[in-house]
C-alpha cells in the first residue's frame, strides 16, 4: 500500500508498458548504487517496500538506507532495526475471531474515550479463510454410521442391497439389520463374494422427493430411483414398456419401465473437456441420470428438469446400450487375471472394455486400447457401440456442484473407473460439516458480521480449503497492482506456517495475532535486519524420494546449524529441479528449521505455476515483466545471479532418502530404513524428546481388544490414526497422486488397513479432488479408509477426533505407546490426539504404507507390509517411483480445475449463506454467548501512558524446562472433562459434547483463560510428572494453573514464569500470550525464546527476560518457591541488563528482550492495542 504523505524517493517512479497499459513502479535500479544487485532477492523486497512506503515518519530515508546497506549492517552485533509494511494480512479462523474480536472491542474503547469508532478499520488488506473449525469426528463410515466405522445403517436402507428400502424388498424399514437382528456394512457385504442376491424385486420405479443431495435435485418434483447399472438391455424402442438388467454388488435383477427413446451417448469432462463415460439419454424432457449420484446408490430421474445434470467425475464410467445378447455382471467368474478383480468388491469381474480417455494411453493398469474404435464390447454386450455416431455432451460447469457444498467434486458412492463397480461410499464429509457450523454457528455470524462491518477485509467461508494452500492457489498476487502502481507482494499472517507462500517468490512469514491487528491498522512490523543464509540446492533426486523428504531432510540440517531469526533463501542449479509445489513444502516448514522465512525467487517455474492454477494471463504479463525490470527475477542455473549471503550451506539432493519425523518433534529426522530402530530404542531411553523410558520386560507387550466383534491387538508402535492432512503435502499434487498410485497398487496387491485405524484425508482445496478424481485414484483410497473427511487444517493442529473408545481403554489401562502417522508439519507430544504418545511426520504415501503395516516398527526393507493370498507383499512391491507419478501429475492437474473451485470462493455453501449476522458499526455482544465475548483488555484503559511498573514479590506460578511450545501455554485441540475450561462450560448448561476445541473458543476470554497451560502434556517442575497443574505457593497446595492464578489474583499477588531455552515455540497463538496476562503474569524468565511469541509477550505488556549467557534456573540454583522482585528503571532502554532480587537475600541479572524502540513505545502503552488506541484517539 502507498505510503501518505510526501516521498523522498519519487524521482524513482518509472513507467513501464505491458500490454496495452501503462504502468508505474519504482525503479530501484535508478538507485545507482552497486550494493543493489549484491543483496539477496528477499532483502530487495524489503528494500522496495522502504522506498515506496517511505514518509520520513514511520519509514525515514535513514531506514532505506540500512537495507541497502544490508551486508554490513546484517553483521552489526546489537542488530539494526529497521521497519518493513507488509502489502496484506492473511488470518484464519483460530486466529481471525480474536483479532475480529479485539477490533469489536477496540471500538467499544474509542467510543468510551470520546472517539470515533469507524477509524478502527483495517488500513491494509486482510484476507480470512476459515479452515481450523472443522474435525475428523467421523471418518471411515457408510451412511448411518456412528464415529469410529460403527455399522448400522439408515433406516431407510436395505440391509441386503445398500438400496433404499423398496416396496417387495424384505429388509426394507429393517434399520439395515439382517434377519436376527445383526447389522451389516456395507464393507461387510461387498468382501463376500458369495453372498446371496438382493432378495428385492422391484418391478416399478419408487418415487422418492428431495434425497440426500439438494445440489443434485433442484426442485422437489419426484425422483425415480433405481438401483445402480452397469448394463442396460435394449434396443428401448419409443411407447415400449422395456425392463432393465442391472447389477449392484450383489447381483440381483429388477426391472422398471420408461416410455422414451434411449441413445447412446458421450458425456465429456467438464472441467478438462475430455470425454469421461458414455451414458442412456431417455429421450426429450429428460436430462442424463446421474452414475452414481452422490449423496444416494441410485440413478435418478427427473422428469422435471432438463438442466440439473450433475458431474461426478469418475473418468471411465461407461454404460452401453442397444445391446441384443447383455446380462449382469456376476462375481463368481472365474478364470480371470488379478488386473480384472474389481478393487471394490474384492470379487472377480467379468473383462469389461472400457472406452479410453485418449488413444493409445496407459494410465494406472487401464487396458491400453490402439484406438477409440477398437473399444470393443465384451461378453457384457455382444455388440460394439458406434463410437462415430455418438453424440457428445458436455457438462456446463455452472452445473459442478459447488466446492464449499461439497469441495470439488463429490466422492460418495463412487464407481470404479477400471471395471465399472461402485464403492462403498463415505458420509463423513457432510457429517463432519454439519457438526462443524452446529458448533460453530456463533462464531461465523461473528465473522460475517465483521465482514460487513469492517472494511477491506476478505472473509473466505467454511469448507474452502486451507488457508496456505488457498493463499498459494489463489490469493497470492506475486505482484500487486494498486491504480496502476506495481509492487511486490508481501505479507504477514497469523499462523506461522504462512511460509509457505514465499516457494511462490512472496515474502511473508508469521506474527501473532497482536502484531498482525497492528499491521491491518497500519502500523509498520519492527524488525531486526536479518542475516540472510544462503541454501544452496545441488544434484536431482532419488526415485524413490519426495518432496516430504526432502523438507524433513532441510529441517533437520538447519536445525543443526541455527538459522533462528535468519531469513534463508534457496538457490543453486538444483531448484530447478522442485516444482513450485516443492518449494512450497520446503517454505512451509520453515517454522520447524527456526528461519524467519524459507524464500525461492520468482522464476520460470513460478510462471509456470501461475498459468496452471489459472492467474489471469495479464496478470502473468504483469509479474514477469516488473519484476524483470526490478531484477527479482531469477534463473537458478546462472551463477552470475547469485547475490551476497551471511553464509552459505549446500545439500545435494541425491543424498535424500525417505523419511519420517518424531516421535515429538519436527526435526528430529529418521531414516525409513532405521524407523524400527529408532523407535524401539525410543521406547528404553528415558523421558524426553526421543524416549518414553519404559522398562525392557514392557517393549514387547500386546493387548488384544475386541472392535466391531471382532477381537485385534495392540502394542506398542501399533499405528492408531493415519490422517492425509496439512497445506504443507496436500497441496503438492507430486505426493497426493503418488499417495492414490501406492493405494492402488496396495488394494490390486490385496492389501487392506485395519478397520480400527483412523484413517482420513483432508486436502487443502477443491482443487486436489478434481485431479485425484480425474486421475481415477479416489476408489482406491476410499478402498483403504482414506476418505476425504473434510477441508481445512485438521488432524495437524490437534482436531483430529475420537478415536474408538476399546482402542482409547486399552491404550490408557496398559500404558501402551500408540503412533498416529500424518502427513503435517507439527507433532509435538499432546498435538495431534491425547492417546498417542508418539507421531510422525510422513509424506502422504509413508502415511498410507505404515497404515497398512498397522505398526512404526516395521523394517520394510526385510518384512512385507502384508499378504496376498499367502504370498508376502513388499512396500518395495506398490512403491510408484518418482517419474512415474510426474507423468500422472503433467496429465491430470489442468487451469480449468483452479478456474472451476475459484470461481465459487467467496459465495459460500447454502449453511453458511443462511446464516443471519447482526448488522451495524458496534458489535452487540451477547452475555449468554460462549464462543464471543467482550475481552477484558481494554477495562479501565486512560487516554493518558501510565507509568512504567516495576514487579515486586512475585511468586513463580510455573516452573518450566525446555521447548515449551504454544500448545502447551495455549492448547488448540479438545477441552478435557475435568479442566477448569469444561467446568466453566458446564456451569453454562453445556454438555461433553458442545464443548468443541480451545480453538474454536478463542473468542471468549474466559475459556481461554482456563485453557491456559492446560495442555496434558505440560511438564511443570513443581509437579515432575505432565498435566496442568501447580503448586499454589503460599499454601503449597496442588491444584489447577488457573485456580492458583486466581488465588493469587485474589491475594494481590504478581505472578512470574521461569522456562528454560525455546520457550514459546510452536504457532503463532496470540492466546500464548493474551492467556499469561489474564493469570496476571508479569514477566517470563527464559533461557531464549522463539521469535514471534517473545514479540507477542511484549504485545500484551508482559516483560521478556533472558538469562544471560551460560546461566539458567539451575545453575543459579533456583527452586521457583522464591519470590522475585524485577525492579524496572523510568527510562527503559533496548537490550538492557536488569538485577532480580530473590526473596532470599541472592541476587542474578537478566537481559531484558525489548528489541526495538517500537517494542519499548508498545510496552510502555501497556500493549500494542492499548498503544494503537491512543493513537487513534489524538
Amino acid at each position: 500500500m502507498a505510503a501518505e504523505g510526501p516521498n523522498p524517493y519519487t524521482h524513482l517512479l518509472k513507467d513501464i508498458k505491458i500490454g496495452e497499459n501503462l504502468y508505474k513502479y519504482y525503479d530501484l535500479l535508478s538507485l545507482k548504487d552497486n550494493r543493489y544487485e549484491r543483496l539477496p532477492f528477499s532483502i530487495r523486497v524489503l528494500l522496495e517496500s522502504a522506498v515506496r512506503n517511505c514518509d520520513n515518519f514511520q519509514v525515514k530515508e535513514e531506514d532505506v538506507l540500512k537495507i541497502l546497506d544490508w551486508e554490513t549492517n546484517q553483521a552489526d552485533a546489537k542488530g539494526v532495526e529497521v521497519p518493513f509494511k507488509p502489502a496484506r494480512v492473511i488470518l484464519q479462523d483460530f486466529t481471525g475471531v480474536p483479532a475480529v474480536v479485539d477490533f469489536a472491542a477496540m471500538r467499544d474503547a474509542v467510543k468510551e474515550l470520546g472517539g470515533d469508532p469507524q477509524r478502527i478499520n483495517p488500513i491494509c488488506p486482510a484476507d480470512l479463510v476459515i479452515d481450523h473449525s472443522v474435525q475428523v469426528e467421523f471418518s471411515r463410515t457408510r451412511v448411518g454410521d456412528d464415529p469410529g466405522g460403527g455399522e448400522k445403517l439408515t433406516d431407510d436402507s436395505c440391509g441386503n442391497c445398500s438400496s433404499y428400502g423398496q416396496p417387495g424388498c424384505q429388509s426394507a424399514g429393517s434399520g439395515g439389520k439382517r434377519p436376527g437382528g445383526r447389522s451389516t456394512s456395507r464393507l461387510q457385504r461387498l468382501r463376500h463374494p458369495n453372498s446371496q442376491g438382493c432378495r428385492s424385486r422391484p418391478t416399478s420405479p419408487v418415487v422418492h422427493t428431495r434425497p440426500s443431495s439438494p445440489a443434485m435435485y433442484p426442485s422437489s418434483q419426484p425422483v425415480y430411483m433405481m438401483p445402480s447399472s452397469v448394463a442396460i438391455t435394449g434396443p428401448v424402442m419409443v411407447g415400449v414398456q422395456q425392463p432393465l438388467a442391472f447389477s449392484c454388488a450383489t447381483p440381483s435383477v429388477g426391472t422398471t419401465h420408461l416410455n422414451q427413446a434411449m441413445t447412446h451417448m458421450s458425456i465429456s469432462d467438464p472441467v478438462t473437456g475430455l470425454p469421461t463415460y458414455q451414458h442412456a439419454n431417455f429421450g426429450p424432457g429428460y436430462h442424463p441420470p446421474v452414475f452414481p449420484p452422490p449423496h444416494s446408490s441410485h440413478i435418478g430421474i427427473n422428469h422435471q428438469a432438463t438442466n440439473a445434470s450433475y458431474y461426478t467425475g469418475p473418468p471411465y464410467m461407461h454404460l452401453s446400450s442397444n445391446r441384443s445378447n447383455s446380462r449382469p455382471v456376476t462375481p463368481d467368474r472365474q478364470n480371470v487375471s488379478d488386473s480384472d478383480k474389481c478393487c471394490f468388491s474384492g470379487t472377480d469381474i467379468e473383462d469389461i472394455s472400457l472406452r479410453p480417455r485418449s488413444r493409445g494411453h496407459r494410465l494406472m493398469g487401464r487396458r491400453k486400447v490402439e484406438s477409440a474404435e477398437d473399444s470393443t464390447v465384451s461378453d457384457t454386450c455382444s455388440t460394439k457401440s458406434d463410437i462415430s455416431q455418438t453424440p457428445s455432451l458436455r457438462l456446463p460447469v455452472s452445473s459442478l456442484p459447488s466446492p464449499l457444498d461439497a469441495p470439488g467434486i463429490p466422492i460418495q458412492d463412487e464407481v470404479c473407473p477400471f471395471h465399472e463397480r461402485t464403492s462403498e461410499w463415505s458420509d463423513a464429509l457432510q457429517k463432519n460439516q454439519e457438526i462443524e457450523f452446529e458448533r460453530n454457528s456463533e462464531r461465523f455470524v461473528f465473522l460475517k458480521w465483521g465482514a460487513q462491518a469492517l472494511k477491506n477485509m476478505l472473509i473466505v467461508p467454511p469448507g474452502s480449503g486451507i488457508v496456505h494452500q488457498v493463499n498459494l492457489e489463489y490469493l497470492a498476487r506475486v505482484v500487486f497492482d494498486e491504480e496502476r502502481l506495481l509492487f511486490p507482494d508481501s505479507l504477514v499472517g497469523t499462523d506461522s506456517h504462512t511460509t509457505m507462500i514465499n516457494g511462490l517468490g512472496v515474502v511473508g512469514w508469521g506474527v501473532g495475532g497482536i502484531e498482525a491487528e497492528a499491521v491491518m491498522l497500519g502500523q509498520a512490523v519492527s524488525m531486526v535486519l536479518p542475516k540472510v543464509l544462503g541454501y544452496c540446492i545441488t544434484g536431482t533426486l532419488s526415485p524413490l524420494a519426495t518432496s516430504t523428504d526432502v523438507v524433513l531432510t532441510i529441517t533437520k540440517h538447519l536445525r543443526q546449524i541455527g538459522v533462528v531469526g535468519k531469513f534463508v533463501e534457496f538457490y543453486g542449479p538444483g531448484v530447478k529441479q522442485l516444482s513450485l509445489a516443492d518449494r512450497a513444502t520446503i517454505s512451509n516448514m520453515c517454522p520447524e528449521y527456526g528461519a524467519t522465512i524459507g524464500f525461492f525467487a520468482v522464476d520460470d517455474t513460478t510462471i509456470h505455476y501461475l498459468r496452471q492454477s489459472n492467474r489471469d494471463e495479464e496478470k502473468i504479463a504483469k509479474v514477469e515483466a516488473y519484476l524483470k525490470a526490478v531484477k527479482m527475477f531469477r534463473n537458478f542455473c546462472d551463477a552470475t545471479q547469485d547475490p551476497v549471503f551471511s553464509e552459505v550451506v549446500e545439500m545435494d539432493l541425491s543424498e535424500v532418502v525417505p523419511s519420517v519425523s518424531g516421535p515429538k518433534r519436527p526435526h528430529d529426522r529418521v531414516p525409513v530404513s532405521s524407523m524400527h530402530e529408532d523407535f524401539r530404542l525410543c521406547l528404553g531411553n528415558k523421558v524426553g524428546f526421543k524416549g518414553f523410558g519404559l522398562p525392557p520386560e514392557q517393549h514387547d507387550k500386546t493387548v488384544p481388544f475386541v472392535y466391531q466383534g471382532q477381537e485385534y491387538t495392540l502394542k506398542h508402535g501399533s499405528v492408531v490414526i493415519a490422517a492425509i492432512t496439512s497445506c504443507t503435502n496436500t497441496s503438492n499434487p507430486s505426493v497426493m497422486l503418488g499417495a492414490g498410485m501406492l493405494a492402488k497398487n496396495a488394494v490390486e496387491a490385496g492389501l487392506s488397513v485395519a478397520p480400527f485405524i483412523k484413517t482420513s484425508l483432508s486436502p487443502g482445496s477443491g482443487v486436489v479432488t478434481h485431479y485425484l478424481q480425474h486421475s481415477g485414484v479416489i476408489p482406491y483410497l476410499t478402498k483403504l479408509g482414506f476418505d476425504i473427511v473434510g477441508y481445512g487444517c485438521m488432524t495437524c493442529i490437534g482436531n483430529s477426533g475420537p478415536i474408538p473408545e476399546p482402542i482409547v481403554e486399552a491404550i490408557e489401562k496398559n500404558d501402551l505407546v500408540c503412533c498416529g502417522v500424518l502427513s503435517g508439519n507439527r507433532n509435538f507430544e499432546g498435538r495431534i490426539h491425547p492417546n498417542t504418545r508418539a507421531n510422525y511426520l510422513a509424506s502422504p504415501l509413508l502415511v498410507i504404507a505404515y497404515a497398512l503395516a498397522g505398526r512404526v516398527d516395521i523394517d520394510f526393507e526385510k518384512e512385507p507390509i502384508g499378504y496376498n493370498g499367502g504370498d508376502p507383499v513388499y512396500l518395495r512391491d506398490i512403491w510408484p517411483t518418482r517419474s512415474d507419478i510426474q507423468e500422472v501429475e503433467q496429465k491430470h492437474v489442468v487451469p480449468a480445475m483452479f478456474k472451476e473451485v475459484y470461481s465459487r470462493i467467496t459465495t459460500g455453501n447454502e449453511r453458511w449463506n443462511k446464516l443471519e449476522a447482526p448488522e451495524g458499526m458496534l458489535y452487540p455482544w451477547d452475555s449468554s454467548s460462549t464462543y464471543i465475548k467482550n475481552p477484558p483488555f481494554f477495562q479501565g484503559m486512560t487516554k493518558e501512558v501510565p507509568p512504567v511498573r516495576s514487579v515486586q514479590n512475585a511468586y513463580v506460578l510455573l516452573n518450566l524446562g525446555d521447548s515449551v511450545t504454544t500448545d502447551h501455554i495455549s492448547p488448540a485441540g479438545s477441552i478435557a472433562r475435568n479442566s477448569a475450561a469444561a467446568r466453566y462450560l458446564a456451569s453454562r448448561g453445556l454438555t461433553p459434547r458442545e464443548f468443541n476445541s480451545y480453538g474454536s473458543r478463542r473468542g471468549n476470554d474466559a475459556v481461554m483463560a482456563r485453557g491456559t497451560f492446560a495442555n496434558i502434556r505440560l511438564v511443570n517442575k513443581f509437579i515432575g510428572k505432565a498435566g496442568p497443574r501447580t503448586i499454589h505457593i503460599p499454601s503449597g497446595e496442588e491444584c489447577d494453573v488457573f485456580d492458583a492464578a486466581e488465588r493469587y489474583k485474589a491475594d494481590g499477588q504478581p505472578v512470574i514464569i521461569i522456562a528454560g531455552k525455546e520457550y514459546g515455540s510452536g504457532s503463532s497463538r496470540d492466546w500464548a500470550a493474551k492467556g499469561p496476562f489474564l493469570l496476571g503474569v508479569r514477566a517470563v524468565i527464559a533461557e531464549s525464546y522463539e521469535r514471534i511469541h517473545r514479540s507477542n509477550l511484549v504485545g500484551m505488556g508482559i516483560i521478556p527476560m533472558q538469562f544471560l549467557e551460560g546461566q539458567n534456573a539451575s545453575s543459579l540454583q533456583l527452586t521457583g518457591k522464591e519470590t522475585y522482585t524485577i525492579n524496572l528503571p523510568s527510562e527503559l532502554t533496548t537490550g538492557m541488563v536488569v538485577t532480580v532480587q530473590v526473596g532470599d537475600g541472592r541476587s542474578f541479572e537478566a537481559l531484558v528482550r525489548f528489541d526495538t524502540e517500537v517494542e519499548l513505545t508498545y510496552f510502555q502503552n501497556g500493549g500494542i492495542l492499548n498503544y494503537m488506541i491512543r493513537k487513534m484517539i489524538q
